[in-house]
């Protein structure tokens, strides 16, 4: 059949054969996507109950809506012979990761949740599988298990499409009951799926026999071994899990996939809690002390004097980060209890540091007086304060004075004990204090005013390589909003970030600049990596730092390096909405859905109003197969272009057309700064040939989305086209 077109599909190669049919790959030519087509042997299509059987998989996996079941597009006849179209899953059965023996037992229980929720919805919908073993579920490229293949399903309460007695499904994976040719229900699938943790755990099945007769013997009579004596990969509540499986008797067997589910989530969040915290981690491995510097307080008589304030803070807090023996909170953790009266060690306790570094400023003309305290969390004694009274021009070197005070309050050597950035011009540095208190509002048109009050800065000081770095992330912040053309933007920030390199090579946040600059809108992933690996050597806790590299190695496929880096971020600055929607975005590509859903949850805790916050939630909960809380999550976003880009999605996920539509055109409508948003819905919308349109468009116009393109689930469907690999080489992607 290779080369025949069957109705729409133009078939591709064989995938396989079994009992009940054979399975092709496929191209659906209407809408450029590959499918899987099943086909029921010629033979066996004359057989009436066959026929039937095979109609009543299509009916049930039809009936089903779940993102690890494969999905059923369409039943039809060709030239008398049934098929059906399916999801194309490209990946690998899942018996080929029990053979490869790399399983831990965190992912064990990772697909064990995955498959158990996947049963849980089809036996909802009351359909029992019937054959589930390690053949027929699916990992795909992104780690979700999907099961397939429900072609000995049946619907109870309805005709039974085996005759007494049969034992349709595969000996070694079968419940006692259905080895007897009982009436089975859920619970059989249970047992199937209690064979499969055997099997992930130990590499080998539970019952085992030289011929099929003594197999079902040992399946209906013997109790397995138990799984300590094959693998060091089980703990005590594992085993009783699945022993409870794998009971004989129906009544001491789990009653149901959500009683099953709920035992494996318990035992994930144990596990979760036993493992020690990376800051706990951290701390046994090197025992820093620990710093959070909060807000110095405006006591000036001028309430716009405030930005100067926060600006000493981040300052000192930078200068503080550059030890690589003392641990500091990042500054948007920090700068979260700013305003608010909350108890010392709480702050502590939250921000997970030892000690806090408080104060206040006075600014009236060209004098300034800055008071410091250190205090020790556990018991609020002061460890250090001091009082400077100096003239502006001096603020630097009160910055070392404190950072240095502080070193020896907490006995660790302060290494590079000078800002190499010093600002001589002190309206240049006014300004630019200003500028960084109009940047962390995060709206357009402060970003706007940043930018202004930067420019006036170089000009009045253009040889501090600090105003050109805050230039240059001004410039990009400004490109992100959509308010700068994206080659001239980018363009921009590349020469300010580039001019304060040469002004200091030591200039961590000209590094972060050019290396997010070189990643983002150059795709150069070496180059980036050696400016952010640079930045990073000067200032070794430094969050952001951490984070841009962390979203480096996610968007080249690093996925575990990512994570880590993420979490060694949030650690440094927990409060920072942004660092958990990277790790969101990072958990989502690793598959992990439920803990995706966790972080983004936190982002809109700590930031309501978060840029596409609420779409990614809301995706998040589409890919969950909750298209409901979905739609009622984005229809919440208060980003218009987020907002039209999610509901393109969803209403097109829930059958409601005209709505998509209406929404994709109105993204449309926004211009081509939403070219990469743009590629993903038409993707998803099955419109291939646009994807791949939109996404030539967004990387002619350097698009920063493009960079998360080779690990973006929305866009698997492209995969495998023979276009993606050469896309992807264009962006000095592997795919």
């Amino acid at each position: 059949m290779i080369g025949q077109t069957v109705s729409h599909y133009r078939i591709l190669e064989k995938l396989g054969s079994g009992g009940m049919g054979e399975v092709f790959l496929a191209e659906d030519t209407e809408l450029q996507r590959r499918v899987a087509l099943k086909f029921l042997p010629r033979h066996f299509s004359v057989d009436a109950n066959v026929r039937a059987r095979f109609k009543r998989e299509a009916q049930a996996l039809a009936a089903l809506n779940h993102p690890n079941i494969v999905t059923v597009f369409q039943v039809a006849e060709h030239q008398g012979q049934p098929f059906i179209a399916m999801e194309y899953v490209e990946g690998q059965p899942l018996k080929q990761l029990v053979a490869s023996g790399d399983l831990g037992l965190e992912r064990i229980l990772d697909l064990a949740i995955q498959t158990a929720e996947g049963l849980a919805s089809a036996h909802k919908a009351q359909i029992v599988h019937r054959d589930i073993k390690s053949d027929n579920i699916l990992i795909s490229a992104e780690g979700r298990a999907k099961i397939m293949d429900f072609g000995v399903a049946t619907l109870r309460g309805t005709t039974r499409l085996t005759q007494e007695g049969s034992t349709v499904g595969t000996l070694a994976y079968m419940s006692p009951e259905q080895a007897q040719g009982k009436e089975v229900d859920a619970r059989s699938d249970l047992f199937s799926l209690g064979v499969i943790l055997y099997e992930l755990c130990t590499g080998r099945l539970p019952f085992r026999a030289d011929h099929d007769a003594a197999l079902l013997y040992a399946v209906v009579h013997e109790e397995p071994e138990p799984l300590t004596r094959y693998t060091t990969k089980t703990t005590e509540p594992w085993q009783r899990m699945v022993s409870k499986c794998l009971a004989k008797s129906l009544e001491e067997r789990y009653q149901s996939a959500p009683d099953l589910l709920a035992d494996l989530k318990s035992l994930k969040r144990h596990m979760a809690s036993e493992r020690p915290s990376a800051q706990a981690t951290a701390s046994a491995a090197d025992k820093k002390p620990s710093i959070a510097v909060l807000p110095l307080a405006n006591m000036s008589a001028d309430p716009e004097n405030e930005y100067f304030a926060d600006g000493l803070s981040e300052e000192l807090l930078n200068l503080l980060a550059r030890n690589p023996q003392l641990k500091v909170t990042a500054m948007t953790s920090s700068f979260a209890f700013k305003g608010k009266q909350v108890d010392l060690r709480e702050i502590g306790q939250k921000l997970g540091v030892g000690t806090i570094l408080e104060g206040s400023v006075r600014k009236a003309g060209n004098r300034v007086r800055i008071t410091a305290q250190l205090i020790n969390v556990s018991d609020g004694f002061h460890l250090w304060s001091d009082t400077y009274d100096r003239v502006l021009d001096d603020v630097f070197a009160v910055q070392d004075d404190i950072a240095k005070a502080v070193a020896g309050a907490l006995k660790v050597a302060l290494l590079g004990a000078r800002v190499s950035h010093y600002v001589h011009h002190p309206e240049a540095y006014r300004l630019y204090l200003q500028s960084r208190h109009f940047l962390l509002r995060h709206t357009r048109q402060d970003v706007e005013t940043a930018v202004r009050l930067l420019k006036q800065a170089v000009e009045l000081d253009p040889g501090d390589a600090l105003i050109w770095a805050g230039l240059s992330w001004a410039y990009q912040t400004q490109e992100g909003y959509g308010t700068a053309e994206l080659e001239k933007g980018y363009l921009t920030a590349k020469e300010a970030a580039a001019r304060a390199l040469e002004l200091d090579d030591e200039c961590v946040e000209g590094h972060r600049a050019i290396g997010v600059i070189k990643f983002i809108f150059e795709f150069d992933w070496l180059g980036s990596q050696h400016h952010l690996e640079k930045a990073l050597s000067v200032e070794p806790s430094n969050a952001r730092c951490l984070s841009s590299l962390a979203y480096l190695f996610l968007c080249s496929g690093r996925l575990d390096q990512a994570l880590s880096l993420f979490e060694r971020s949030i650690e440094i600055d927990p409060l920072a909405p942004g660092a958990y929607n990277n790790l969101g975005i990072a958990r989502s590509s690793a598959g992990r859905s439920e803990e995706a859903v966790d972080a983004f949850l936190k982002v809109l805790e700590l930031s309501p109003a978060f840029l596409g916050g609420r779409t990614r939630l809301g995706i998040q909960y589409l890919d969950l197969g909750q298209p409901l809380t979905a739609l009622a999550t984005i229809e919440q976003e208060t980003e218009g272009g987020y907002r039209d880009y999610g509901l393109a999605i969803v209403y097109h996920a829930v059958g409601r057309s005209a709505e998509s539509d209406a929404a994709y055109q109105s993204l449309r409508n926004r211009g081509e700064q939403w070219a990469y948003q743009l590629a993903i819905v038409s993707t998803y919308r099955g419109d291939r040939e646009a994807g791949f349109h939109w996404l030539e468009r967004a990387r002619e116009a350097h698009d920063s989305g493009l960079t998360t393109v080779a690990v973006t689930p929305l866009l698997s469907d492209l995969h495998s086209d023979p276009r993606w690999p050469v896309f992807l080489r264009k962006l000095g992607v592997q795919s």
